[in-house]
């Protein structure tokens, strides 16, 4: 059992060295300007399995400053899905987005929902459960000084009331974001003027309309080489799979 701990600590720190040694390389790369090199370093970090927050972050800046747009949002929003409250990462994913062309404007969500759907991207699906366990042992806590009588009167009790409220609410956004995430399969499109078809091949199907680079889609079927996707605007298509790339 020793040995083989001692055995996965040193695999272990190989391999994180590997991963600091490429990240530097990396970010050289962006010094020199060097983007070409810089995307391909960081891109390699992503084949052996390791992402973080500012890895997509540095990787995005490297294809943005190449002027590969598709490719900087698809990077900046799973580095945004990472890490929610990232001012940096949301100002650049945002200007990313402002270059898209015929980008589709939505119409404004109603105050409620996009009160709520901010507070729910304000956390990670870990940190939401996390908080909500944070909490619920504060409330167990709470309920046994009541019990015990270390705390008494009304406000202790309120007090109690709102804390069972706060856990339920934080279960139910954590437990929202989560099977939201299993739901979602979403894709950036990383081509410009992609033909959308109305089915799985070229042969004899009609083109539907085409999507540029950047703008986001929903994948709701595949075959072989092929996607169907779905805009946020409801149009649907079958594009072909090298031309998008899933968000994590």
């Amino acid at each position: 059992m020793r040995i083989a701990l001692i055995i996965f600590l040193l695999l272990s720190n190989g391999f994180c060295g590997i991963i600091h040694n490429l990240f530097l390389k990396g970010n050289e790369a962006m010094i020199d300007e060097e983007y070409d090199d810089a995307i391909q370093t960081y891109e390699s970090i992503l084949d052996i399995g390791y992402e973080n927050s500012d890895l997509y972050y540095n990787l995005g800046n490297a294809y943005y400053r190449s002027h590969i747009i598709g490719q900087s949002i698809w990077a900046y929003t799973n580095a945004l899905e990472m890490a929610p409250r990232d001012k940096d990462i949301g100002h650049n994913l945002s200007v990313a987005n402002a270059r898209i062309i015929d980008r589709i404007e939505m119409p404004d969500t109603f105050i409620l929902l996009y009160a709520y759907r901010s507070i729910k991207s304000y956390l990670t699906i870990y940190e939401w459960f996390l908080f909500g366990s944070a909490l619920l042992l504060i409330q167990a806590l709470w309920f046994l000084s009541l019990q015990f009588g270390l705390l008494q009167g009304k406000v202790p009790k309120v007090i109690s009331t709102s804390l069972i409220s706060l856990v339920m609410m934080t279960h139910i956004i954590g437990m929202d974001s989560y099977f939201q995430k299993q739901r979602s399969n979403t894709a950036v499109v990383i081509a410009n003027g992609v033909d959308a078809y109305s089915g799985p091949f070229y042969g004899n199907n009609s083109i539907l309309f085409q999507v540029n680079e950047g703008s986001i889609a929903e994948i709701s079927n595949n075959q072989k080489d092929w996607v169907e996707i779905i805009l946020i605007d409801g149009k649907k298509g079958w594009v072909p799979s090298e031309s998008i790339r899933t968000i994590k």
